[in-house]
């Protein structure tokens, strides 16, 4: 049995697929443009930040689960502010 993907191919949602529970799939252009960084930094990351690898989702094309990369997002340390600005 083959797994079916749903691609995004404009970073929106996609529209849902009713004959099966079917992965939304971001294309490389969507994570590049999701994360506002340049091909260099997102093979940095698959090497050294664990960020998930792609699916081959054909003979050219592949494409990254887009539950997977959520959570990895999710599991990153925020950022401490910046901002000096206390309410008194």
């Amino acid at each position: 049995m083959s797994t079916k993907y749903v691609v995004s191919a404009s970073g929106g949602q996609s529209s849902r697929v009713t004959a099966g529970a079917a992965p939304l799939i971001y294309r490389k252009n969507i994570v590049l443009a999701k994360f506002g960084i340049s091909e260099t930094t997102l093979r940095r990351w698959m090497s050294s930040e664990k960020f998930p690898r792609p699916r081959q989702l054909g003979p050219r094309a592949v494409g990254w689960v887009a539950a997977e990369v959520d959570s990895w997002l999710e599991e990153r340390p925020v950022a401490a502010s910046t901002s000096s600005h206390t309410d008194d």
